[in-house]
């Protein structure tokens, strides 16, 4: 059976766990990687509880099978890319090519791996392409809410405002579905330099941001597939998707002069809180990162919805490597980190959700070996931890 270089195989031992990461389905030891084993790894990443590895992912052609410019070479057992693409408001994400579909379709089918993408949704309509939904657009194809929606509705009628609002939601289904995603990733920066009141209301204006979010629900995260909900009379998903968010997650951020994640939103719908936490390795502060989450969802927490360790559990830490990519930053000790202490009352001990790396790309061949460095290290340590107390699975997370 074949290595992986950050997970599994129990036949292996926890010195395998750094060995090289196959390239062309071929271990550099020539062990072909068998049916059998995708389908242990495609088995594997559906175990409860499994810590998420994730990765922004900005420069994919998919014309290669190896490199930063391809999905099929990332490390096998990494569990979420999103196509971050130029910006949070490219529209090339929902017209790819032929080899990024078929590089999608790979490590969707083959390795398991979630794709998702990754979007600001600052106004209604951003992002959507004008050859999909035209009618987002004026006679110029220029988006028609763009410096039109003011943060107070001036010279708008609300109940339509809101009727956009929700169908912008629903569209961003339609072109995840029809594009072959596995999700959404909320780019969600108010007070970041990245839009005013007036040219992104979507994150100001917390009436219309609470309307999307709800209309969300009914599309993608852990509710919108639920058989006992109220649908309004609005289909099931045809598949479930996933629900993330990252950027101003946790009031800390707030306190910086961003905006927080309203209480108002079924927050708890998300899948994964993604924190940016750049450059922080300090464990005090990234306790206080987590227990902001509780902040902005607490509401929820007190209804039952969601509990404090699954707060945790939902959470994943980030580096930046566009900034960080020579030194690591402080990855692999977020990866290592497990939650102990206090939680609002409650004594709690859980590992986090998960990690992973902002333009990850930028860690790949840094050894000039054709490899990714830290991502590579960071994945050991996550399901080492993870093992150790006591994850399960037909993958054994500690060895490979």
């Amino acid at each position: 059976m074949a290595v992986l270089s950050s997970a599994f195989l129990t036949v292996a031992s926890c010195s395998d766990w750094l060995e090289p990461q196959s390239i062309n389905n071929t271990d550099y030891n020539t062990t072909i990687k068998t049916d059998e084993y995708f389908a242990a790894l495609r088995e594997w990443k559906q175990t409860p509880g499994l810590p998420q590895v994730f990765v922004w992912f900005d420069n994919w052609s998919g014309t290669s099978p190896t490199g930063a410019n391809s999905l099929t070479g990332l490390p096998d057992s990494v569990t979420i890319a999103s196509n971050w693409a130029s910006s949070g408001a490219d529209t090339n994400k929902f017209s790819l090519s032929a080899a990024q579909k078929a590089d999608m379709e790979y490590v969707q089918k083959v390795k398991g791996t979630k794709v998702v993408f990754t979007m600001f949704s600052r106004f209604v309509g951003e992002g959507l392409p004008y050859s999909l939904f035209p009618y987002w657009y004026d006679e110029n194809k220029e988006y028609r809410y763009k410096e039109l929606a003011p943060y107070n509705y001036s010279g708008m009628d609300k109940a339509q405002v809101e009727a956009d609002v929700r169908r912008y939601a629903q569209d961003l289904y339609k072109a995840c579905i029809a594009t072959g995603y596995d999700g959404y990733d909320m780019d969600y920066e108010p007070g970041y330099g990245m839009g005013s009141r007036e040219s992104a209301p979507m994150w100001y204006n917390t009436e219309m941001s609470t309307w999307f979010m709800d209309e969300m629900s009914y599309w993608f995260g852990r509710s919108a597939m639920d058989p006992d909900r109220d649908r309004g009379g609005r289909p099931m998903p045809e598949r479930r998707l996933l629900l993330l968010i990252d950027g101003a997650v946790g009031t800390e951020s707030a306190a910086s002069g961003s905006v927080s994640m309203p209480t108002s939103w079924p927050s708890y719908n998300f899948d994964y809180y993604v924190l940016q936490t750049y450059g922080v390795g300090n464990q005090n502060s990234l306790a206080r990162r987590v227990t902001t989450i509780y902040d902005d969802v607490r509401n929820w927490v007190r209804q039952g919805l969601i509990d404090r360790e699954e707060i945790i559990a939902r959470t994943i830490f980030t580096e930046n490597f566009e900034s960080y990519a020579s030194t690591g930053g402080q990855f692999l000790t977020q990866s290592q980190y497990v939650f102990k202490g206090d939680f609002e009352g409650l004594y709690v001990d859980q590992q986090i959700g998960g990690c992973g790396l902002y333009r990850v790309g930028f860690d790949y061949n840094q050894n000039g070996d054709g490899e990714y460095y830290y991502l590579r290290q960071g994945i050991t340590n996550i399901y080492r931890i993870f093992r150790e107390r006591g994850g399960q699975g037909q993958y054994d997370p500690c060895a490979g």
